[in-house]
């Protein structure tokens, strides 16, 4: 397997994205500080692959943005260690579906014991506002600016059933006394880059919030420029997918042929046989649920908007199809390995140490675990 995950990709498709060009990157630094343990697979992708009942246990990653200026941003909070004091309708969900959410410390202390210090943020930007994304911002003070995507004010603020949400947690504390800027994504400055609209966040090139919608009312991802000539990234994806197996693999990215080749002993269809032949594995499995037999495993199982949830989706393939692009899902645990530095390292040198090419396919051991292969 080991082989599989380090061999390089040749992609069918060639992206083209049309990221402007920029002579000034950002320290990246991923900040794993809480785990989402105990979610039904049902309760987030679709179809299921029989035997496959419990999501592993899942970080809820931020990440800390340096840029050259000294300017520091947040993106995302993960999970508040007090999400006991959360909204009740939240905490009674965590009982009724068995979720165990867990986070010895806010994102916040992370930083003070690591001699960052929480009043040098000078922003915090949410992907999206639900509740393993939001942590507590009321443990920052008043001069760290909240920035959200479009339609947040109404959705969670205002007249829209955002104060009611299942899953949104958005609480007086997190928004009194600071300034809320709600990014807009028309009118002059917007470019494009893929097909998502993007904001030049500090005007120039080293950080472009895109509007990704979907999964949430105002859900962001980011493109961080994360080293110049040569120049790559990392896209930061929040929950536009909470699997790699709802982006991958896509007519950029195909499965590599170690991994199709790979024997299963058992299988699934609809009577949960599958013949033991090398190569086939993926394709009957794809084919037994009515999926494309080259596209991805899953699709997600929720979303506000789900026509948008699919079309950002097959948006964020292209980037995930361009190797100068490290794509990072929110709850990706693939990424909690010995080759990943978290913070207080950063991870700019992704591109040289291979972490796309050894850690891209590393989602499949856990199924193919399951099929027994």
């Amino acid at each position: 397997m080991a082989e599989a995950q380090s061999q390089s990709i040749t992609n069918t498709l060639k992206p083209k994205l049309n990221i402007p060009a920029s002579s000034v990157s950002i320290s990246v630094k991923i900040i794993d500080a809480s785990t989402i343990s105990n979610v039904p697979a049902h309760a987030l992708v679709t179809p299921m692959v029989p035997g496959y009942k419990t999501a592993s246990p899942a970080p809820s990653y931020c990440f800390l943005l340096e840029h050259p200026s000294g300017q520091k941003v947040l993106f995302d909070l993960g999970i508040r260690k007090d999400w006991q004091n959360l909204a009740p309708a939240i905490v009674e969900r965590f009982k009724k579906v068995g979720h165990q959410p867990s986070a010895e410390k806010n994102i916040s202390e992370v930083l003070d014991d690591a001699g960052v210090g929480k009043e040098n943020v000078n922003a915090v930007i949410w992907s999206h506002a639900h509740w393993d994304h939001i942590g507590d911002m009321s443990t920052f003070g008043p001069e760290t600016e909240l920035v959200v995507g479009p339609g947040f004010k109404d959705f969670f603020l205002g007249e829209g059933d955002g104060k009611n949400s299942a899953l949104g947690s958005v609480q007086s504390s997190d928004v009194e006394g600071r300034t809320v800027r709600e990014i807009q994504f028309q009118g002059v400055g917007i470019g494009k880059i893929g097909k998502f609209p993007a904001f030049d966040y500090f005007q120039d090139g080293s950080l472009y919030l895109l509007d990704t919608p979907g999964h949430c009312v105002a859900h962001l991802c980011a493109l961080v420029r994360t080293t110049t000539n040569p120049d790559t990234f990392v896209f930061l994806g929040g929950d536009a997918a909470h699997h790699c197996g709802e982006v991958r693999p896509s007519a950029y990215v195909p499965m590599p042929e170690p991994i199709l080749k790979t024997t299963a002993k058992t299988s699934v269809n609809q009577h949960d046989q599958l013949p033991a032949c090398p190569g086939s594995w993926y394709e009957d499995l794809q084919i037994s649920r009515d999926r494309d037999p080259k596209g991805p495993l899953w699709q997600p199982a929720f979303g506000h908007n789900m026509e948008e949830v699919m079309t950002t989706i097959q948006s964020m393939q292209e980037y995930d199809g361009d190797e100068s692009v490290f794509v990072i899902l929110a709850h990706d645990p693939s990424l909690r390995s010995s080759e990943v530095r978290f913070f207080p390292q950063e991870i700019n040198d992704w591109k040289q140490r291979g972490l796309n090419q050894k850690l891209r396919w590393k989602w499949t051991e856990e199924i193919l675990d399951t099929l027994n292969c």
